[in-house]
């Protein structure tokens, strides 16, 4: 398994105002000869998805804000368990998420103090931010199906704002994310 993740922040100098960007990608792939023909191990793949915050945790290729953690990415159809139960009442429940042996997301996210004094005083700032990523299955011969421009068309995108919460433990997180899929007409 590799990672790339690269983060930077650009101070602008007025109200604590910061343009935070990222990018992450990972491949994992299985080791030994035809390791392009087997399956890479299931708990190894990306899962997309989760409401983790890129600007302050290293959440790499699998944070993607506004999608339900493992929501994104390949899927099989659910198979039956031995005693044959499957919740049919959920549409989702009729998949499984396998994960992808390939993930790229990307963030950018305005941090900004707030106009009220008693807010900035306690270190309560507002956000708002844009993500996009994806993955694909590349072993068990599927890179021959792979096409770059595929994979970036097929990008899945979210936008929102919120505010941001400092505490002495954790720092909360309070978002309304929009999600949708881009679909590009030639």
């Amino acid at each position: 398994m590799q990672e790339f993740d690269v983060r930077c922040a650009i101070p602008f100098g007025f109200y604590n105002t910061a343009l935070n960007l990222g990018i992450s990608a990972g491949a994992v792939f299985p080791w030994g000869h035809g390791f392009m023909n087997k399956p890479s191990p299931l708990p190894e793949r990306f899962y997309l998805g989760g409401d983790f915050s890129p600007v302050c945790t290293l959440g790499g290729p699998i944070t993607l804000w506004g999608f339900k953690t493992r929501g994104l990415g390949p899927t099989e159809p659910r198979r039956r368990s031995r005693d044959g139960i499957i919740d049919d009442s959920d549409d989702s429940s009729r998949w499984d998420f396998i994960g992808g042996d390939l993930a790229v997301t990307a963030f950018a996210d305005l941090s900004f103090d707030l106009p009220i004094r008693w807010l900035r005083d306690h270190g309560i700032h507002g956000h708002v931010f844009a993500g996009a990523g994806n993955t694909a299955k590349l072993t068990q011969n599927e890179y021959k199906h792979f096409s770059p421009r595929k994979f970036l068309e097929s990008f899945r995108t979210s936008v929102g704002c919120g505010f941001v919460v400092p505490t002495r433990l954790f720092r909360l997180e309070v978002s309304l994310c929009f999600s949708f899929f881009i679909v590009y007409i030639n």
